[in-house]
C-alpha cells in the first residue's frame, strides 16, 4: 500500500480531514486523531485503536500491523507497515479507529 493510497482511504471516511504536525500528516475526525501518516518513519502509518481492535488487527496479520512501542502502543496505538499492508487489510481498522475518534468526547466540550 502506498503513502497515498492509505490518504485516501484515511479521508473517505466522513467528516475527515487531515493536518500536519511536525512532520507527520495526522488524519481527523473533530479535534481526534485517528490515524498518523509518515511519523516516526515514512515507511509507516499509525492507527488509533482500541486495545481490543488491535489484539484483532495484530492476530489477523502480525506483519503488518504491530503496537508502537512504549505506552501509546498499550492503549491500542497500533503501526502499519505500508509496504506490507492491503487496502482489504487496512480498511476495516482505519473503521474502527474513525469510529473511535468520532465516538470520543472532544477536548472542546464544555461540561456545565
Amino acid at each position: 500500500m502506498t503513502p497515498d493510497a492509505f490518504r485516501q482511504l484515511a479521508l473517505s471516511h466522513l467528516n475527515a480531514r487531515w493536518a500536519t504536525r511536525l512532520g507527520a500528516v495526522e488524519f481527523l475526525i473533530g479535534d481526534k486523531v485517528f490515524a498518523t501518516l509518515g511519523s516516526p518513519d515514512p515507511a509507516l502509518a499509525t492507527l488509533r485503536l482500541s486495545p481490543e481492535d488491535q489484539r484483532r488487527a495484530i492476530a489477523q496479520a502480525a506483519s503488518v500491523f504491530s503496537p508502537q512501542p512504549g505506552g501509546a502502543g498499550a492503549r491500542g496505538v497500533t503501526q502499519v507497515r505500508l509496504a506490507a499492508a492491503t487496502p482489504d487489510l487496512v480498511t476495516p481498522f482505519l473503521t474502527f479507529a474513525a469510529h473511535k475518534a468520532r465516538n470520543a468526547r472532544s477536548a472542546m466540550t464544555k461540561l456545565g
